[in-house]
């Protein structure tokens, strides 16, 4: 294979990989964002009377409710949102036909929890993450533009495959 044909084509790759990298960032980013921002704003959501369906085995979410908010009836699984996970609270063993508070999202009425809040540190250390992929995706962009172009310059003209500017 040509030379200059590999070396583009690993370049491509590269980016690729850090232009990848750079929107699992962004993405992880406004859904971390996002879900805190429902956290915060359940403590605040309309509470409502459900029941426990069904508890469920070897699924992590270990119950299933039904509720009604605005006359009509929705079914969840969700306890709590995803950073409260981290929270370190004992699980509570809920029973079909028990009667449950639910915490509706008003402006999305399917969207539900049994827990409201969330986990400050997890948002805190996920942001971060996603921070970091962000950063090292497009610096990875700029530096494979710059000094990684030109090195692969010299060391294609150092084996002959281009040759220099005004040679």
């Amino acid at each position: 294979m040509n030379e200059i044909v590999k070396s583009r084509s690993d370049v491509t790759i590269i980016i690729l990989v850090f232009v990848a990298l750079a929107l699992v960032g962004i993405i992880a980013g406004g859904f971390v964002v996002q879900d805190y921002a429902r956290a915060r704003a359940s403590h605040n959501w309309p509470a409502v009377d459900g029941v426990v369906l069904s508890r469920l085995q070897g699924d992590r979410a270990t119950v299933r409710y039904a509720y009604s908010f605005e006359g009509r009836s929705y079914e969840s699984r969700r306890v709590r949102v995803f950073s409260a996970r981290f929270l370190k609270s004992a699980p509570r063993a809920y029973v079909p036909g028990e009667s449950v508070r639910v915490y509706v999202d008003p402006e999305h009425p399917s969207f539900s929890v049994l827990r409201p809040g969330g986990a400050g540190l997890a948002f805190v250390v996920f942001c971060g993450l996603s921070g970091l992929c962000v950063f090292f995706g497009i610096g990875g962009v700029v530096w494979t533009f710059s000094d990684g172009v030109d090195a692969l310059e010299q060391r294609l003209r150092m084996s002959g495959a281009v040759k220099a500017p005004g040679a």
